[in-house]
């Protein structure tokens, strides 16, 4: 059982260095890098990113939520004795706040992302300025990322945390 715990564990931790480093190079990298290539270049550059980025989420989003079931089966198993307040105060904040990143990562795919994608194609190859409606839906987008980087680096404290108790 042990070993099972600690692959579902080592999992857990990929997924989540996968989920919240690819939002951190999207931000740090990638989109600054956008910014270096013609508006007509980098529309499209970062509309691919996007859909990858997205694709590479939800793998991890799937791993985490899997691997996160199977962690606290297994650490019920292991620990013999019942978990006290503390760890279920600590559980629950880090699930609503998972639930929280979930739900800004599906206004990002499917309400921000498919309009943005579909602005893209309708944009000219040749583009002296970001269009203005992709532009925004951009802005929108990247304010969801950072507020999910955000609450990605205090759930990996909350986790952290749940390890102590």
């Amino acid at each position: 059982m042990a070993s099972f715990y600690a692959l579902s564990l080592w999992l857990h931790i990929l997924s989540v260095a996968l989920w919240i480093g690819s939002m951190l190079f999207f931000l740090i990298v990638f989109g600054p890098a956008v910014h270096s290539l013609s508006p007509g270049t980098g529309v499209r550059v970062l509309d691919q990113g996007r859909q990858r980025f997205e694709r590479l989420s939800w793998i991890a989003i799937g791993f985490l939520l899997f691997t996160g079931i199977l962690n606290l089966v297994a650490h019920a198993m292991t620990s013999g004795s019942p978990p006290g307040v503390g760890y279920y105060s600590v559980l629950g904040i880090k699930l609503v706040l998972f639930l929280a990143m979930i739900f800004h990562h599906c206004l990002q795919a499917f309400k921000y992302g498919s309009k943005m994608t579909a602005l893209t194609a309708e944009a000219p190859e040749e583009l002296e300025s970001w269009p203005e409606p992709l532009l925004s839906h951009w802005k929108k987008w990247f304010m969801l990322l950072k507020i999910n980087a955000t609450l990605g680096t205090i759930l990996l404290f909350l986790g952290l945390a749940l390890s102590r108790i």
